[in-house]
């Protein structure tokens, strides 16, 4: 959920004072369409050698490292931050101002940055109104998990007061390293979930992903696949507890966690009793991947920018959802996302003239691997549809109308088409929700981090109620 922000739409930029590196912090903003994005950069020294870091608070960045620099005697300050694939270019005002452009992804944009003074010890994050606060009418415990290969995972569970047994209901988080909340801004999803849920009667049970939390492991290895088994574990311990009604237990999953709902539903269909897909992706990986760049890259690039790229997204992702082992896609997909480098202008030290082949190659490689991990191959060579046309319990489906990573239309249709052995599939599109199903301007993962509400209370409402009546279990409200 978060980690795409950083990687595509996160711009930056820093500053420089004369000659000589500016001390002290500087703050600005960017203006990307609706969107205001504060951007702060903090000079000092370490070790006699200047430093720079910068924070994105919109984004939860913070402390994150300029690596190249250039501030020459006229005043001309030049910035580099290879990881997040920009260039700054600015002039030195006065000692509090300096005025520039940052280019991103083929675009560029204005970016003016003054002396600020450093709050220490003062988040910029957004707060969250009517996350749940303890104390709660219910119980909680933590609890550990074992998985098949041996790793420690833990998390929450939360049970209604009384001695059960409970219908219950296990959350499964999206991509990326993932903590038991889905936390990113002080948002916290999944905890609005469990809390709804629990106030009404109905268990749940959230974890830390592998390598993220308190969980062991290592997230950098894992694939749909094996977070799909890391799910079953935990069913599986869910569905050991004698307080938990083994009958009425069913799935939660957000993003691509709502894929892995639907193929455990499958593949257990004895063990699963519903399925809430909470944006959960039902096309093929590649076409996601596609549809995703089309509303997040494309349509913000000049028309033929995004005509001459869209065919090389194409091939890349259709490269990518090839059979073939993790070294040999990215050894295929170099060539193309050297050129998609090379049109947006990021990574030229992939393409410089003046670098011998062997850097450029060296580079490239090491840039490939970075972009493409084991779980974006997986999610993109995977094909829900068998799982799918599989399902034998109940669905309910629903996603934000301005989700621009999962696109609603297409996924829900996808699920109302190809899960007909289901007895019932209820789907839903909720107007103004994003894919984090926050009311939003726009939907663009850049606002995320900007946005100052809280979990749809219309959503959760209707999961607690559609779970209820599902199970048919008693009203019960907190």
């Amino acid at each position: 959920m978060k980690k795409m922000i950083l990687g595509c739409f996160l711009y930056g930029t820093a500053i420089g004072l004369y000659a000589q590196a500016p001390q002290g912090d500087f703050k600005g903003s960017i203006q990307i369409g609706q969107t205001t994005m504060p951007i702060v950069f903090h000079f000092g020294q370490q070790n006699g050698q200047p430093t720079t870091t910068m924070d994105s608070p919109a984004q939860g960045v913070f402390g994150f490292p300029v690596q190249s620099s250039e501030c020459l005697s006229d005043g001309e300050l030049t910035l580099k931050i290879p990881q997040i694939q920009f260039r700054y270019m600015g002039k030195v005002r006065s000692d509090s101002l300096i005025e520039g452009t940052v280019t991103q992804a083929g675009q560029s944009l204005p970016l003016n940055l003054v002396r600020t003074a450093r709050k220490s010890g003062v988040s910029s994050e957004p707060e969250r109104p009517g996350t749940p606060k303890p104390p709660f009418p219910y119980r909680e415990e933590e609890v550990s998990v074992t998985t098949k290969d041996g790793i420690k995972l833990s998390g929450s569970l939360t049970l209604p007061e009384g001695e059960g047994p409970f219908p219950a209901v296990l959350l499964i988080s999206g991509s990326g390293p993932q903590d038991r909340n889905e936390e990113a801004w002080k948002y916290k999803p999944f905890l609005m979930i469990a809390d709804r849920l629990t106030r009404q009667g109905i268990a749940v049970l959230r974890m830390d992903d592998r390598g993220t939390g308190k969980s062991g492991g290592r997230y950098a290895d894992a694939t749909l696949q094996l977070a799909a088994t890391d799910a079953e574990c935990a069913l599986d311990y869910l569905l050991r507890r004698k307080d938990i009604r083994c009958d009425k237990t069913g799935l939660a999953g957000h993003s691509m966690g709502g894929t892995i709902a639907f193929r455990m539903a499958a593949q257990r269909p004895q063990d699963v009793a519903f399925v809430l897909s909470l944006a959960g992706a039902a096309i093929p990986g590649k076409d996601l991947m596609m549809h995703q760049c089309e509303k997040t890259i494309l349509s913000q690039l000049p028309a033929a920018a995004s005509d001459s790229l869209r065919t090389l997204y194409e091939e890349l992702y259709g490269t990518m959802a090839l059979p073939l082992p993790l070294d040999s896609i990215r050894h295929r997909s170099t060539p193309l996302m050297v050129s998609i480098w090379q049109h947006l202008g990021i990574n030229e030290d992939t393409y410089r003239e003046n670098l011998t082949d062997s850097i450029r190659r060296r580079k490239a490689r090491q840039l490939t691997g970075q972009a493409i991990s084991p779980e974006i191959a997986s999610i993109i060579q995977y094909d829900p549809s068998h799982d799918l046309s599989r399902v034998q319990c109940p669905v309910w489906a629903v996603n934000g109308a301005k989700d621009l990573q999962v696109l609603p239309e297409e996924n829900l249709k996808a699920i109302e088409t190809l899960a007909k052995g289901s007895p019932q599939v209820v789907t839903h599109i909720y107007p103004g929700l994003n894919h984090l199903f926050m009311e939003a301007p726009t939907g663009h993962p850049s606002e995320y981090g900007l946005l100052q509400g809280n979990f749809s209370q219309e959503v959760l409402q209707d999961m607690a109620e559609w779970i209820r009546k599902t199970v048919g279990a008693p009203q019960t409200v907190f």
